[in-house]
Protein backbone atom coordinates (compact mmCIF):
# COMPACT_ATOMS: atom_id res chain seq x y z
CA UNK A 1 0.00 0.00 0.00
CA UNK A 2 2.74 2.58 0.80
CA UNK A 3 4.43 1.77 -2.54
CA UNK A 4 1.21 2.48 -4.43
CA UNK A 5 0.75 5.77 -2.53
CA UNK A 6 4.30 6.82 -3.44
CA UNK A 7 3.62 5.89 -7.06
CA UNK A 8 0.42 7.96 -7.12
CA UNK A 9 2.27 10.95 -5.62
CA UNK A 10 4.99 10.64 -8.26
CA UNK A 11 2.37 10.54 -11.04
CA UNK A 12 0.64 13.61 -9.62
CA UNK A 13 3.96 15.46 -9.46
CA UNK A 14 4.72 14.49 -13.09
CA UNK A 15 1.33 15.72 -14.24
CA UNK A 16 1.79 18.97 -12.33
CA UNK A 17 5.15 19.53 -14.04
CA UNK A 18 3.57 18.88 -17.45
CA UNK A 19 0.81 21.43 -16.79
CA UNK A 20 3.28 24.03 -15.52
CA UNK A 21 5.51 23.47 -18.54
CA UNK A 22 2.60 23.96 -20.95
CA UNK A 23 1.48 27.13 -19.16
CA UNK A 24 5.02 28.47 -19.31
CA UNK A 25 5.21 27.77 -23.06
CA UNK A 26 1.90 29.53 -23.67
CA UNK A 27 2.98 32.58 -21.69
CA UNK A 28 6.29 32.70 -23.55
CA UNK A 29 4.46 32.38 -26.84
CA UNK A 30 2.09 35.20 -25.98
CA UNK A 31 4.98 37.45 -24.99
CA UNK A 32 6.73 36.55 -28.22
CA UNK A 33 3.67 37.51 -30.27
CA UNK A 34 3.40 40.82 -28.41
CA UNK A 35 7.06 41.47 -29.17
CA UNK A 36 6.80 40.51 -32.83
CA UNK A 37 3.65 42.59 -33.31
CA UNK A 38 4.54 45.49 -31.06
CA UNK A 39 8.13 46.22 -32.02
CA UNK A 40 7.59 47.14 -35.69
CA UNK A 41 4.35 49.00 -34.97
CA UNK A 42 5.79 50.89 -32.01
CA UNK A 43 8.90 51.81 -33.97
CA UNK A 44 6.90 53.07 -36.95
CA UNK A 45 4.55 55.15 -34.82
CA UNK A 46 7.33 56.59 -32.68
CA UNK A 47 9.31 57.63 -35.77
CA UNK A 48 6.25 59.44 -37.10
CA UNK A 49 5.71 61.12 -33.74
CA UNK A 50 9.35 62.24 -33.47
CA UNK A 51 9.19 63.66 -36.99
CA UNK A 52 5.97 65.46 -36.09
CA UNK A 53 4.23 63.97 -39.11
CA UNK A 54 0.43 64.35 -39.06
CA UNK A 55 -0.24 62.91 -42.53
CA UNK A 56 -2.82 60.12 -42.69
CA UNK A 57 -1.09 58.72 -45.77
CA UNK A 58 2.20 58.42 -43.91
CA UNK A 59 0.42 56.75 -41.01
CA UNK A 60 -1.10 54.16 -43.37
CA UNK A 61 2.30 53.58 -45.00
CA UNK A 62 3.88 53.11 -41.56
CA UNK A 63 1.13 50.68 -40.54
CA UNK A 64 1.52 48.76 -43.80
CA UNK A 65 5.28 48.52 -43.36
CA UNK A 66 4.89 47.39 -39.76
CA UNK A 67 2.45 44.66 -40.87
CA UNK A 68 4.96 43.56 -43.52
CA UNK A 69 7.75 43.52 -40.93
CA UNK A 70 5.56 41.49 -38.57
CA UNK A 71 4.74 39.00 -41.33
CA UNK A 72 8.45 38.70 -42.15
CA UNK A 73 9.27 38.17 -38.47
CA UNK A 74 6.66 35.41 -38.22
CA UNK A 75 8.32 33.51 -41.07
CA UNK A 76 11.62 33.27 -39.18
CA UNK A 77 12.56 30.34 -36.99
CA UNK A 78 11.71 32.34 -33.86
CA UNK A 79 8.35 33.39 -35.29
CA UNK A 80 7.41 29.81 -36.12
CA UNK A 81 8.49 28.75 -32.63
CA UNK A 82 6.28 31.44 -31.10
CA UNK A 83 3.29 30.37 -33.17
CA UNK A 84 3.77 26.69 -32.38
CA UNK A 85 4.10 27.40 -28.65
CA UNK A 86 0.83 29.34 -28.75
CA UNK A 87 -0.99 26.49 -30.45
CA UNK A 88 0.21 24.16 -27.72
CA UNK A 89 -2.31 21.44 -28.41
CA UNK A 90 -5.27 20.20 -26.39
CA UNK A 91 -3.25 19.86 -23.19
CA UNK A 92 -0.97 17.41 -21.49
CA UNK A 93 -2.17 13.91 -20.90
CA UNK A 94 -1.63 12.32 -17.51
CA UNK A 95 1.30 9.91 -17.32
CA UNK A 96 0.39 6.26 -17.90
Amino acid sequence: MPERFTEILAEAADYSRLVQNQESQQISGALGVLTILGLPLGTALSVLQVLGDQSAAHLLVALGLSIAATAAALTTRYGRLVISSLRGGPGPEPPA
